[in-house]
């Protein structure tokens, strides 16, 4: 044999010295691995103490019996443990979730990861590494309850929304039909008109406020929505005659740039939203002491997302006001009408669909709302 033979020999010595101590050191100072060593039929040779810890049995309650009354009734009657055995001397490895029985009937849900090897001496034999995950798993359930739970809360929450909006809506228009009756019977004065005016205008205020409602438990629904290519152009324009008739009682100018990005894939119904009210507040909140000017355009950002933006020159926010406008019926300004509830709906839209909204405003100077639309 020469010298290299003798070298290579020597190596190959030390390293099947060393694989057997690093198993031995493993197998006997693991703490959190539990460790059986099993024949290719499933008959166990070996546990570690970390074993024993988990599941409470003693090497005599184990040691040559078949790993499969480690296994629920319900796996073993499925041939599970068999199937197990069979997939990894097959393919070397494997993995699996399972329940494992502790001593004291309880169950256990554990990973486990199967291992076909040989031993100095070729003989072949299984090694399974199991891992304790039931704290884990029962995290999991809890939170899949809990989301069971938040679902119908939800929907709880919008059937009742839905029912008070229309049984609402039935006596407001019963009060309507009665205002219009004493409209036609009363005194033709001033002051009858007067008051009746603010009647009717009190009955849409409260109508609206419903439709509001309304609206918000629709943006939260939780069903998959419907995406489209969205040419933002046209819905911008069909968007904007909404507010025909305030833009003819005002001087505001609207300047638009859509080049960059002119399509946007997104629920037409809540970019309609969106657009109304960005613009419903770039209209309202604009500065009686200059000429109102309303930039909107779109970007493609680096990254995934286009970004939408509209900058207005009108009163802007306070900005003690400006980190709660996301908030519900947090408003910047109470001199105009107004629910408070809008960029709420916004940001709730956006960010349910993997997006994000940013706004920065400066008071007397203008308001600008940048909403990044995922790609």
């Amino acid at each position: 044999m020469s010298d290299k033979d003798k070298d290579l020999k020597g190596n190959d010595d030390k390293l099947s010295l060393y694989s057997s101590l690093f198993f031995k050191i493993m197998f006997n100072n693991a703490k959190a691995t539990s460790i059986v060593i099993m024949d290719t039929e499933g008959v166990i040779i070996d546990v570690n103490e970390a074993f024993i810890r988990t599941f409470g049995y003693s090497k005599e309650d184990l040691i040559d019996k078949n790993f499969s009354i480690l296994f629920i009734e319900k796996d073993r009657n499925n041939a599970v443990p068999q199937k197990e055995l069979s997939r990894t001397i097959r393919t070397g490895s494997s993995l699996d979730n399972n329940y494992i029985l502790h001593k004291n009937g309880s169950q256990l849900w554990v990973h486990g990861e199967n291992i076909y090897t040989k031993d100095d001496k070729n003989r072949t034999f299984l090694i399974k590494l199991i891992q304790d995950i039931t704290e884990q798993k029962v995290l999991e359930h809890e939170l899949q309850q809990r989301n069971s739970d938040l679902k119908k809360i939800i929907n709880d929450r919008n059937n009742f929304v839905y029912t008070v909006s229309h049984d609402l809506i039935t006596p407001i228009n019963s009060i309507e039909g009665l205002i219009k009756y004493l409209e036609s019977v009363i005194s033709d004065s001033s002051e009858s008109k007067f008051f009746i005016g603010k009647i009717y205008h009190l009955i849409a205020s409260f109508r609206n406020k419903i439709r509001e409602l309304s609206s918000i438990a629709r943006e939260q629904e939780t069903e998959k929505i419907q995406v489209d290519d969205i040419n933002i152009d046209e819905l911008y324009e069909e968007v904007l005659t909404d507010f025909k008739d305030d833009i003819e009682k005002i001087k505001i100018e609207f300047i638009k740039n859509f080049n960059d990005a002119p399509i946007i894939r997104f629920s037409k119904k809540n970019l309609r939203s969106i657009l109304t009210n960005l613009l419903s507040n770039a209209i309202k909140y604009r500065s009686p002491d200059k000429n109102s000017a309303v930039h909107i355009t779109t970007k493609k950002m680096e990254g995934a997302y286009i970004l939408l933006k509209i900058r207005d020159n009108g009163i802007g926010i306070p900005k003690e006001v400006q980190e709660h406008i996301f908030q519900m019926y947090k408003r910047g300004h109470h001199h105009v009408e107004g629910s408070g509830m809008g960029m709420a709906i916004i940001k709730r839209i956006v960010e349910n669909e993997g997006g994000k909204v940013e706004l920065e405003s400066t008071p007397g100077e203008g308001t600008t709302v940048k909403v990044y639309f995922p790609i």
